[in-house]
Formats: C-alpha cells, structure tokens, sequence
C-alpha cells in the first residue's frame, strides 16, 4: 500500500508565506529543518522515523521549497532563526525537538541560543560554524559564482536524477532521497521541462554570506541538549571543529561519521534516524 502524503500547510510570518508539511503523528512537536538549496520534503525517511515518536513537520525556508521569496527582512543568515522562531509560535510549539541539517542546524542553534523555551531538544548535522567569522574557507566563496551559473533546467525528473546520480556531491545520496529532491525540488515550467524551485541567487547569497554570521556564538551559548553529528569526509564541515565543541559546550554530545560528508543525512538516512530517535526519546 502506498502510503499517504503528508499534508502541505501555510503559515505567515513576518509577511513572508513559509510552506511545511504536516507528517502526521502524536506527541512533542518534532520540526525537521533543511540545508540551502533543498526543501523539507526530501528528508522523507527523517519524518516517517521521526512520526514514531513524535508530531513531525517540516518547514520549507524562505525562497526554497513552497515558501515565498521574502517578506520582511528579505532573505539571510539571520532569517533563519528568526523564521524559524515565528513559525513555531504561530503554530503554537513549545519544548519542541528540532532535527536540522547544515543552515538548517545553525538556524536552529540561533533560534535555542536566544530561545530555550521554544526548542527542548535539538539535533543538529553538519551545522555551518566558523571559527572567525568573516574569515572565509578555502573554495567556500567560489560556491556563489558556481551556484549562479550551473544549469537549473532539466529535460524531465528522470533525465535530472540520471545526471546527478553520476557525479557528487549527489551520487553518494540515498536514491530515494535524491528522486524526491529531483521531483519535490523542481517544478514544470512553460516550455515543458523542469526548472529549479530555489533560484540561484538565493542559494549563491547564503553560501557568499556563510562566514559573515557568528553561527559558532550562538551555538556555544546553547544550554539546551543536544546531539552534534559531523561528518569526517574532506567535505565535511565538522572534523576542524569537533574537538573544541566538546570542549566548551557542555550541553551537547558531539559524534563524527567517518564515512559521512556535509550530506551525511543523504548519505547515511538509516544510521542518523536512529541516533536522533534514541537522543529525543532519551530525555
């Protein structure tokens, strides 16, 4: 039997129109929140994972997924604690368990930094730190101008997932996951093919703009607990800062995936459930 598709919802906040998905289930409110460029959809196997233990939504950021370009603010670092913030109240969560991926983790340690009371437990991957902000890393700001310039137009889904199925950073991902970023995360356009939902801009500003917004501060100032999960790849994020998290925040466990990447949730879906479901239902 195929199963049910969560339900699409639509919130205002800040006079933006932010779009999530409604997985259903019972219990603390259990929000999954996505990395730049992809949408909440594509971490399907997350939700029905998470739907065991909890009421799982998925919250679309800003200029990604079904969520308006931009209202108040425009778009940024900083919108995404604060979306993220406005979201939870207008649905009316608190003590909530946040699972979030690269921008999406950082959003979520801004937003517990600043908000204990709106998020209770939080799991947080591949969360974009500097240890200097405003020092960049190397090839970090050649990903603007790659971003705006890499083709956003494809033949069909299946002709995108073929393409990306043969090159990384995607061909390490979970096929399921990659299929639903290929159907989910495109839409048809007026000549018949299928077009990008996140235009390039957008993406190429977030990862432009990276070094520039203290996500290291706020997720030290964190009293919260949480579950900090790097990846050990040469692309990972984590394995510079690992050390010193474990150090001086006193609040969370810090594990690395020696195999994983910045895609680690794509890469290894089963194994990074599994760990969140034990740390959330360990409280």
């Amino acid at each position: 039997m195929l199963e049910a598709e969560p339900a699409s919802v639509w919130v205002t906040v800040s006079g933006t129109r932010l779009h999530f998905l409604d997985w259903g289930g019972t219990g603390n409110t259990i929000v999954i929140y996505h990395a730049t460029g992809l949408l909440g959809r594509v971490y399907a196997p997350f939700a029905r994972a998470f739907r065991a233990i909890g009421h799982v939504i998925s919250l679309d950021q800003r200029a990604h997924g079904g969520s308006g370009e931009a209202g108040q603010g425009g778009y940024g670092w900083p919108t995404l604690g604060t979306d993220l913030k406005g979201f939870l109240e207008a649905i009316g969560a608190r003590n909530t368990f946040a699972f979030g991926h690269s921008a999406g983790a950082t959003g979520i340690a801004a937003l517990a930094s600043d908000h204990p009371e709106l998020i209770a437990r939080a799991v947080l991957v591949e969360p974009v730190l500097f240890d200097s902000p405003g020092r960049s890393r190397p090839g970090q700001l050649a990903m603007g101008p790659q971003t705006r310039h890499r083709k956003t137009t494809f033949a069909s889904v299946d002709e995108m997932f073929t393409r990306f199925a043969a090159k990384p950073p995607f061909s390490s991902w979970d096929p399921g996951m990659l299929r639903d970023y290929c159907e989910y995360g495109t839409r048809p356009n007026d000549n018949g093919e299928r077009e990008l939902i996140c235009p390039r801009d957008s993406e190429a500003f977030y990862y432009e703009n990276a070094h520039l917004y203290d996500g290291l501060g706020y997720l030290l100032r964190c009293t919260i607990p949480m579950l900090v999960i790097f990846g050990g790849a040469r692309d990972a994020i984590g394995p510079h800062i690992a050390n010193r998290l474990r150090r001086e925040l006193t609040s969370a466990q810090v594990i690395e995936l020696p195999q994983a990447g910045h895609f680690a949730p794509m890469e290894q879906p089963e194994e990074i459930a599994r760990l969140a479901c034990v740390f959330f239902t360990n409280s």
